[in-house]
C-alpha cells in the first residue's frame, strides 16, 4: 500500500510539473497511452514522446498529441516534445471543473458557444470560441465546431461538434467527422465562396506574379471551388497554401495535401470529401516547368 502511494504521488508530481510549462491541458481518458511509445494516444492526451502519439506529433511546451496542423496553435510550441518522465497520473479535476464553469460565450457569428461537451465526447477548449460556426477553417483540434467548415483539419466530431484530427476522432468519447449543427450557416459560406471566386476568375490577372502559372477562378475539373485569396501562394511549392486554396502539388500546401480532380489543399481527412479525389494531385503545368527547369 505504501508503495502504491509513493508511486501516485510521484506520478501526479510529473504530471503537474509538465501541465505548469504550458500548452493546453490533457484529456485525463488518454493516462493509459502516455509513454509506452505504441502510438495509441489520441489528439489531446499527454505524451512524452512522437512515439506515443497516433498522430506522430507529441508537442511542447509539456508534451501533448497534437494533430500536425495545429502543433503551433493553443499555446503549442510543435512537434518532436520529449521527456525522460514517467508517465502521468489522472488530470487533475479542478482542470475539467474550471472548463465546465467557463461562461457561454457568442462569436461573431451569432452562434450559442458552450463551454462543454454536454452531449458528450471531450470539453472543448473555451479559447476557441472565436472560431465556431464561422465556417473559416480557423478553428484548432480541442475547439467547439457547428460543421467541418469550421475545423482547420476539416473534421468536426460529434456528438457534441468538437475539431479533431482525423485520426482521432472515434476516440475519447467522439462518434466520427461529419457533425453538423442546425446553427451552423452552411450554405451562406459555401455561396460566398463560389461567388467570389467567379468575381476574381473574371478580374484577376492571368498569371500568378510569383511563378508565373495560370490560377484557374473555379475548380473547373470538379471539387470545391478555390478560395481566391490563395492564389499568391499557388505553384511556389514552399508549403505556404492553406486548406482551400489551389495547388499544382502537395509541395503547395502546409497540409502537404493537394486534392484532386482539380488541385486544393485539403485536410488529409478531408481528402475524399466534397467531390475530391484524394491526395496527390499533380498538375501537368508543374510537371511541364519542372522538365523546362532540368533542361536549363
Amino acid at each position: 500500500m505504501k508503495s502504491f502511494s509513493l508511486v501516485a504521488v510521484l506520478a501526479f508530481a510529473t504530471f503537474a510539473a509538465a501541465q505548469t510549462n504550458g500548452g493546453p491541458t490533457f484529456d485525463p481518458a488518454g493516462v493509459k497511452n502516455v509513454g509506452n511509445g505504441a502510438g495509441g494516444q489520441f489528439i489531446g492526451g499527454q505524451c512524452l514522446s512522437d512515439a506515443d502519439c497516433g498522430s506522430a506529433c507529441c508537442a511542447g511546451p509539456s508534451g501533448i498529441c497534437s494533430g500536425t496542423g495545429a502543433q503551433l496553435q493553443a499555446g503549442k510550441t510543435g512537434c518532436g516534445f520529449s521527456s525522460t518522465g514517467a508517465a502521468a497520473a489522472p488530470a487533475a479535476a479542478a482542470t475539467t471543473a474550471a472548463a465546465a464553469t467557463t461562461a457561454a460565450a457568442v462569436n461573431n457569428a451569432g452562434a450559442a458557444v458552450a463551454s462543454t461537451a454536454s452531449a458528450g465526447g471531450p470539453p472543448f477548449d473555451p479559447s476557441g470560441a472565436k472560431n465556431v460556426g464561422n465556417g473559416a477553417g480557423g478553428q484548432f483540434i480541442g475547439g467547439q465546431c457547428l460543421s467541418d467548415a469550421d475545423c482547420g483539419s476539416a473534421c468536426c466530431a460529434g456528438p457534441s461538434g468538437i475539431c479533431s484530427g482525423p485520426g482521432a476522432q472515434l476516440q475519447a468519447g467522439k462518434t466520427g467527422c461529419g457533425f453538423s449543427s442546425s446553427a451552423a450557416p452552411a450554405a451562406a459560406p459555401v455561396a460566398a465562396a463560389a461567388t467570389t471566386a467567379a468575381a476574381v476568375a473574371a478580374t484577376a490577372p492571368a498569371d500568378n506574379a510569383a511563378t508565373g502559372t495560370a490560377v484557374a477562378g473555379t475548380a473547373t475539373a470538379g471539387g470545391p471551388a478555390f478560395d481566391p485569396s490563395g492564389a499568391k501562394n499557388v505553384g511556389n511549392g514552399v508549403g505556404a497554401q492553406f486548406i482551400g486554396g489551389q495547388c499544382l502539388s502537395a509541395a503547395d500546401c502546409g497540409s502537404g495535401c493537394c486534392a484532386g480532380p482539380s488541385g486544393i489543399c485539403s485536410g488529409v481527412g478531408a481528402q475524399t470529401q466534397a467531390g475530391k479525389t484524394g491526395c496527390g494531385f499533380v498538375s501537368r503545368r508543374f510537371i511541364s516547368r519542372r522538365a523546362s527547369q532540368l533542361l536549363i
